[in-house]
């Protein structure tokens, strides 16, 4: 359900223009994880996104095959075509690597037209760490999106928990300024309950970014009460958060 509201939360993105630019490099990772390890948690998940339209045209009729051959020659499974609401939706998944999930998905959202540009979305996950097979799923998803004319383009978010003492979630606070402050990142706008805190900022360390009312941020920073009560859960992105937090 998450995956699915992320895909229409980027999708609606890529539609209204508020995409500036988003090419994270291998620095680009770096920087985030050496932000999310300075707080002390132990990471458990991470996600490298990709979402946007085909740069070229395509006709409606031949997006099945055009999926199909994606899907084969990236070692996917059969793509499934899904009935939804925006029109009509392809997904594949396989392993990357030895640990990373891959799950493909492409929207055509104007059936009925002749020539569409399709959105693609693609979601590479691993568990634990990232290590040297994020950069090598990095470098093999760049070269599959110029092979078929997509923009190069990536989100990349890291989570992970922080043992706390019963009663301490204060410093959900002091974590997410210590995450910002470690990447010279002010504060752009932010929601803020008793359970999560959400920071959207702006950093010069770290390229592009989307044009918000506040202005225009590349980091997103989260940390929320864990349900065990001992734990504080914290997630951190660019230029936005695309795990559920």
């Amino acid at each position: 359900m998450f995956f699915k509201s992320t895909i229409h939360m980027c999708l609606m993105l890529c539609v209204s223009s508020f995409l500036v630019a988003s090419a994270p490099s291998s620095q680009t990772e770096s920087s985030l994880i050496h932000a999310f390890d300075a707080t002390g948690a132990r990471a458990e998940l991470y996600m490298l996104h990709y979402g946007s339209r085909m740069n070229q045209p395509q006709s409606s009729d031949a997006i099945p095959q055009w999926v199909n051959r994606m899907a084969h020659e990236w070692g996917l499974n059969q793509p499934v075509q899904v009935p939804v609401v925006e029109g009509k939706r392809w997904s594949a998944s396989g392993t990357w690597e030895r640990n990373l999930q891959v799950e493909l998905t492409v929207i055509n959202d104007e059936p009925d037209q002749q020539r569409v540009y399709p959105y693609v979305s693609v979601k590479i996950t691993g568990k634990g760490h990232p290590d040297v097979s994020l950069l090598n799923a990095k470098n093999r998803l760049n070269r599959e999106l110029q092979r078929f004319q997509l923009n190069k383009s990536t989100h990349f978010s890291i989570q992970g928990s922080l043992s706390v003492q019963k009663g301490q979630y204060s410093k959900k606070t002091a974590l997410l300024q210590k995450v910002l402050g470690g990447l010279q990142a002010r504060e752009v706008e932010a929601m803020k309950t008793d359970r999560v805190i959400s920071v959207s900022a702006y950093t010069p360390r770290l390229s592009g970014g989307l044009q918000t009312r506040g202005g225009t941020m590349n980091v997103q920073a989260a940390a929320k009460d864990g349900y065990d009560n001992q734990k504080i859960i914290i997630t951190l992105g660019t230029p936005i958060i695309t795990i559920e937090y």
